[in-house]
């Protein structure tokens, strides 16, 4: 004898769209969002927003690209509020276009590509890899990576511009990006 299956609801098919772009919203912010310490603050309230306003969601459209929409219209918002600074219009438009590339995938996707990135990381000399991580994992200003790593400035930021073009290129071999 067969279950009847339940259908799930609009509010549980949320929870998992939410679940499967957390990712990639936040990403998206964190290049929005000049003041790191409030890129948390926007992905909540975006999502609190997008899930109020769950009803005006067009099936037709991109869940990803309604989310960033929503992304980015908190975050002006919030800017005018706390006078914080957000990119540009003209350059958000550009990174909406780039992330508006990833809509297709499925959220495994972005996490086959954050590993790829993760592997391509652990092949790097140690000298590029801690760079990478000290200024894009644990947001380490690059003066402070220099002090840190007892070397100037200008050296830090061509470590992490050759770091970049090696990650780059090992990302490119495994067909990440073209």
């Amino acid at each position: 004898m067969k279950r009847p299956t339940k259908e799930p609801t609009a509010h549980e098919v949320f929870e998992l769209l939410a679940r499967d772009h957390a990712d990639h919203l936040m990403v998206f912010l964190r290049a929005v969002v000049y003041d790191r310490s409030l890129v948390d603050d926007v992905f909540q309230e975006t999502m609190m927003v997008a899930w109020r306003r769950l009803a005006d969601f067009d099936k037709s459209r991109s869940f990803g690209a309604w989310l960033r929409g929503i992304g980015s219209r908190v975050a002006m918002d919030m800017a005018g509020r706390r006078r914080m600074a957000i990119v540009d219009p003209t350059i958000l438009s550009e990174i909406e276009q780039h992330s508006a590339r990833f809509d297709g995938d499925h959220a495994l996707s972005f996490h086959n590509r954050m590993a790829a990135v993760d592997d391509c990381l652990a092949k790097l000399p140690d000298m590029y890899a801690e760079v990478i991580r000290m200024v894009y994992r644990t947001d380490v200003p690059i003066r402070a990576v220099a002090k840190t790593l007892e070397n100037n400035e200008e050296s830090i930021k061509k470590r992490l511009q050759r770091a970049r073009t090696l990650l780059g290129e090992c990302l490119q071999r495994k067909g990440v990006f073209a």
